[in-house]
């Protein structure tokens, strides 16, 4: 489904980012992408949620979950704390499109969109060019009760060229 991006053919300035031995979530229905941090390989999976009659659910389009890397690759459910995090809200563009933000970093948008294969995807634009995104990276200090985020990295696939596309952003 995803492709690995290979680092090498990006320079990252400062912190390595995304270590390559981090694990990439398989087997995983309706997977849309993940989202993973320097502080452990714990992995918080976004995965279409769909109602009963099969169409995206209008208040929550995606189901959010952790695969316990650390723990065997148990799935569990975030916590109240987590979901501040690692939560969304969305709206409803159509039946198969909604717009989504990230509640702990509004400035970005998302869109969950479906194409002609009927899957699902995340566009967002990655270096001002439209993208799918695969993942994200999350690199954080952690000093007290809340750790501190100072970068976040989207990785993904340009839709034009489906070429490898990477955009580091400062916290």
């Amino acid at each position: 489904m995803f492709k690995k991006l290979d680092k090498s053919q990006f320079k990252v300035i400062g912190e390595k980012g995304l270590p390559e031995h981090y694990p990439i979530p398989k087997n995983i229905a309706g997977l849309l992408f993940y989202i993973q941090r320097n502080l452990n390989k714990n992995t918080v999976v976004y995965a279409i949620n769909k109602d009963a009659n099969g169409y995206l659910n209008e208040t929550f389009p995606m189901k959010v979950f952790w695969i316990k890397y650390d723990n065997g690759a148990v799935i569990a459910e975030l916590n109240k704390l987590q979901t501040k995090a690692f939560g969304y809200s969305s709206k409803k563009i159509n039946n198969t499109t909604f717009e989504f933000v990230m509640d702990s970093h509004k400035q970005l948008r998302f869109f969950i969109a479906q194409n002609e294969q009927n899957e699902f995807n995340i566009i967002t634009k990655i270096n001002s060019k439209d993208a799918l995104l695969s993942n994200i990276y999350v690199y954080a200090n952690e000093f007290g009760l809340f750790p501190k985020v100072e970068y976040i990295e989207l990785y993904g696939n340009h839709i034009d060229s489906d070429l490898p596309s990477y955009e580091k952003i400062l916290i």
